[in-house]
């Protein structure tokens, strides 16, 4: 079969990967001069969420990639030494204090029902309107019933909580709340005072295993190496501007440079918004797909500075620690606040960061600034979230400003123009339980094949989301080989 895959970023990678080597001949079509979409320069610089399953089928060991626990995170703190936490209950007790007993018993909670969710995440969703599904649905429903009673009370109980307070009642420190509650709000709109924000904290959980030696860049270095084994033909500066349908089956793309490939099958990798509003004809899609489609909310919170180091970044509670990673807020509170600043379409004031060092360089994340500022982002915008980092940065290492030198700082409207995310959104949709499982991005499209014949989706904005993991791309894949077999 002829494929044509839209989107050479990790997805459209792993995909085209998982395409090949099943012996289809596969075309990627990137619109950048580069491959690797949001994990090329690390604009998300973790890789903790890395599919296990993908590692494996793909074999990117052979291909160079090398993986390691994830490193600790380090709170750091205006008073005290701050917070070292790693994620296994032994190595963090020394750190914790009276939380230490908490925190064991937690993960060990975690450790019960995580695998439950681990399996949805790994698979496609559940096509709960056909009647040809009913038994991988008693199954799930086996699977879940499992967890025993008590089990089952407790995840419902606490899956529409707010993280602050779902957090709280395990734990006293809130620098240990914060290291937790972090993750939960990524690709989110929320804040930790925000119901529903537990159920993503634990989506987060169900994700994480080992992390890539080297980053997202490695990773990317990786796909790139399998795709090309397998016999992908990548193709960079090829921007799709139309995807062809006849007679209701899609037939190959237009590119924005006047040419045309015919294909058996297309696989968009790029936002399925992008994909059904813009690439597709208006009357080759059914009306109530469009109408779904157009409901999906996309309002990005993200924003980058890019730092130059002339020495590791070294935080004053804490000398000679220079962690790798480090997460920049005592109060979950504080995150609430920040997001105060997203609803109202304001600059935030107060600025969580999230930071990762190495190799004379920092990545910093700011999840506050909304793509919807109130008088649009300009380059006095731009500069001021520049200085709004620094000066985060140095209430807690006081000599930043004579180590570091911002390189680049994108906005949310810097990363939908540079990354083609529409919305400024890394995750091509927000994450909610709404817009999760059977319901991403909707119900009839859950399942990566779309309403137009040959036509595919396998990006993360379809089950299941997530950012660096590939298991849309993957599973997006594999449905269409189950679709040709």
């Amino acid at each position: 079969m002829r494929v044509v895959v839209i989107g050479g970023g990790h997805n459209g990678l792993v995909a085209a990967a998982t395409l090949a080597k099943a012996g289809n001949k596969v075309t990627v079509l990137e619109r950048r001069d580069r491959f690797g979409g949001v994990a090329d320069g690390g604009l998300l610089h973790d890789t903790e969420t890395l599919s296990a399953d993908v590692i494996r089928s793909l074999e990117l060991k052979y291909h160079g990639l090398e993986l390691l626990d994830p490193a600790p995170v380090f709170v750091p703190s205006g008073e005290g030494e701050g917070l070292l936490l790693h994620r296994d209950p032994a190595q963090a007790a020394s750190e914790l204090g009276e939380d230490a007993e908490a925190y064991a018993r937690w993960r060990a909670w975690l450790a019960k029902v995580l695998p439950f969710a681990k399996g949805q995440l790994n698979n496609a969703t559940l096509d709960v309107r056909s009647s040809a599904e009913k038994m991988p649905l008693l199954m799930a429903g086996a699977s879940f019933r499992r967890l025993g009673k008590k089990t089952i009370h407790e995840l419902l109980r606490v899956g529409p909580s707010c993280v602050d307070d779902y957090l709280s009642e395990w734990f006293e420190s809130p620098l240990l709340k914060c290291a937790l509650a972090a993750p939960a709000l990524h690709g989110t709109w929320m804040g930790t005072r925000s119901p529903t924000s537990t159920a993503t904290l634990l989506l987060h959980e169900a994700q994480v295993g080992k992390e890539v030696v080297g980053g997202p860049a490695a990773l990317v270095k990786a796909l790139l190496a399998c795709c090309e084994k397998a016999g992908v033909e990548l193709k960079p500066n090829a921007e799709v501007t139309k995807i062809r349908v006849e007679s209701g089956a899609a037939k190959g793309v237009d590119c924005a440079d006047g040419s045309t490939l015919d294909a058996d099958l297309v696989l968009s990798c790029v936002g399925p918004r992008k994909t059904l509003l813009e690439l597709v004809s208006p009357d080759a899609l059914p009306i109530s797909t469009e109408n779904h489609i157009q409901k999906v909310r996309l309002r990005g919170t993200l924003a980058k500075v890019s730092l130059s180091l002339t020495e590791p970044i070294d935080y004053a509670c804490r000398p000679g620690l220079k962690p790798e990673r480090a997460f920049l807020c005592e109060d979950p509170l504080d995150m609430e606040r920040a997001f105060d600043a997203v609803k109202h379409r304001r600059m935030p004031t107060v600025v969580p960061l999230d930071v990762r060092q190495s190799d004379g360089a920092a990545s910093v994340l700011i999840r506050c600034a909304t793509i919807e500022l109130e008088g649009g982002w300009t380059d006095e915008r731009r500069a001021e979230l520049t200085e709004l980092a620094l000066a985060g940065l140095e209430r807690y290492v006081p000599n930043i400003r004579a180590i570091a030198t911002a390189t680049e700082t994108l906005t949310p409207a810097d990363i939908a123009e540079v990354y083609g995310l529409e919305g400024g959104h890394e995750m091509h949709g927000e994450l909610a339980l709404d817009q999760l499982g059977p319901m991403r991005p909707a119900m009839a499209l859950s399942r990566y094949a779309t309403s137009i014949q040959g036509l595919f989706c396998g990006s993360a904005g379809i089950h299941p989301g997530g950012g660096v993991s590939g298991r849309p791309g993957a599973l997006a894949g594999q449905a269409i080989q189950r679709s040709v077999s």
